[in-house]
């Protein structure tokens, strides 16, 4: 296959794909600000992005900046685009009775609760001889574009609906008789990228997925293979059995400038399949803090809604030129979307195509749940209580593995810094590089350890 990607030439990836890439997180409290979203179908509130999942390998976010005249840190509830129960949930935790003052709009940012269950996606094999990545077509030149009509009928093609089914139990309210049942639980969207099959779209939307079903334009339906997926980025890569399909031309990022026409098009509501809003750049290089997780993301204000996680943001000229992954969210905010840049995701979509996870990140290769301690009284009412992350499982050979740690220890501080959650370790663990030494302090029952890790590199 020809390779017509030049940001794809200067990788040249050497492993196979691997996929089954697990960096599932635990989330922080979701802040009353903005919203991202995803379209859930699901009465029960339990699959929504960017939250309340199981476990995490400890990759995460970077720590918040001050907000200036170029950069705004914004509090995303990222209800990652979903739909929950008989109504549209827009922005968990969004109250009528609580509304943000404009100052903390442009201060906080949070997400909505994701289930993390990647693991029990099935996964792909790829031939070493030719890298997956290397079917894309770039184009890196300035958009030039009328915005007519045409040019938005061709980018129409390559975007994708997906809906996520997930085993949940047939019994009714807490009884449970042991039985499931394959539910569809969430839906967003994606962009083809190969015509053998390849789609990118937003981890928030397939994380948590035991079945990914992907509807092409013409309403044909394929299942989809998870090929990797990255927390960090907020980017996933599925891959369905197809050929010849309309793939979309990846442009570059870099070019756009404020006031430049885009377009978004995705599956809003889970059901208006490959629909078109149009807008123009508001901003580019926007640092917005997503659950803890600050993201370099561009503002548009084309109007995004439930379900257009993980679809396609384009140019004049047609061509993919970012991600939609979240919007401001709340009665006095309107017309403020987020889109990730292309030049951004471009080499973590190479690698999770060629090797399923990203290279180059440190690694602890643990995954955690979140637990809570009672403290003080432990009467009914009197009772208070404080989180921390608990290791669920080891990967074996490990930096965790090698420095000693055990499954069930809790880990209480993190390079000296206190932690409440496993994503608070994940946004620390970037400001760390392959080879780094950090210490960790845990619990291990009833003795505090301080455990010296030298952080690793995910090898698979």
């Amino acid at each position: 296959m020809e390779n017509n990607w030049k940001w794809y030439e200067q990788q040249n990836p050497q492993q196979n794909a691997q996929q089954n890439a697990q960096q599932s997180e635990q989330p922080q409290q979701s802040q009353p600000n903005y919203g991202q979203y995803n379209y859930s179908t699901n009465a029960n509130p339990g699959y929504n992005a960017y939250g309340a999942g199981n476990g995490g390998s400890g990759n995460g976010s970077k720590p918040k900046k001050f907000v200036t005249m170029t950069q705004m840190i914004v509090t995303v509830i990222v209800a990652a685009l979903l739909f929950t129960g008989a109504g549209l949930a827009i922005g968990r935790g969004i109250s009528a009775n609580n509304e943000p003052t404009q100052q903390e709009v442009l201060r906080n940012a949070t997400t909505a609760p994701e289930q993390n269950n990647t693991a029990n996606a099935p996964t792909v094999t790829q031939d070493p001889a030719t890298q997956p990545s290397s079917g894309i077509k770039t184009n890196d030149s300035r958009a030039e574009g009328d915005g007519s009509t045409s040019v938005v009928q061709s980018s129409m093609s390559s975007v994708v609906s997906i809906d996520i089914e997930a085993e949940v139990s047939t019994g009714r309210y807490w009884y449970s008789n042991g039985e499931t049942e394959s539910e569809t639980v969430g839906s967003g969207s994606g962009v083809i990228l190969t015509s053998d099959g390849y789609i990118v779209t937003n981890n928030h939307v397939v994380s948590g997925a035991d079945k990914i079903k992907v509807y092409l334009q013409d309403g044909t339906e394929y299942e989809a293979q998870l090929i990797g997926a990255d927390s960090y980025t907020d980017l996933a890569v599925i891959k369905i059995d197809a050929e010849n399909l309309p793939a979309a031309t990846v442009g570059s990022s870099s070019t756009l400038m404020v006031g430049d026409t885009i377009y978004a098009i995705g599956n809003p509501l889970g059901v208006l399949a490959t629909s078109v809003s149009k807008g123009i750049v508001s901003g580019l290089d926007r640092e917005v803090t997503i659950d803890g997780q600050q993201m370099t993301l561009m503002q548009v204000n084309a109007s995004v809604n439930p379900g257009n996680s993980g679809g396609g943001l384009f140019n004049a000229d047609g061509e993919l030129v970012g991600i939609v992954n979240s919007k401001a969210s709340g009665e006095n905010v309107e017309g403020i979307g987020f889109a990730i840049p292309m030049d951004t995701a471009k080499s973590v979509i190479t690698d999770l195509m060629d090797h399923g996870f990203v290279t180059g990140r440190p690694y602890l290769g643990i995954v955690m749940q979140n637990v809570a301690f009672t403290t003080g009284n432990r009467g009914f009412f009197g009772s208070s209580y404080t989180t921390h992350p608990q290791i669920y499982s080891i990967e074996s050979g490990s930096a965790a593995e090698k420095a000693g740690l055990k499954v069930n220890d809790i880990i209480l501080a993190f390079g000296g810094e206190q932690i409440t959650s496993s994503s608070e370790i994940s946004a620390l663990l970037y400001g760390y590089n392959v080879g780094d030494t950090v210490t960790i302090t845990i619990q291990r029952g009833s003795e505090q350890i301080d455990v010296d890790v030298t952080l690793g590199e995910r090898q698979s």
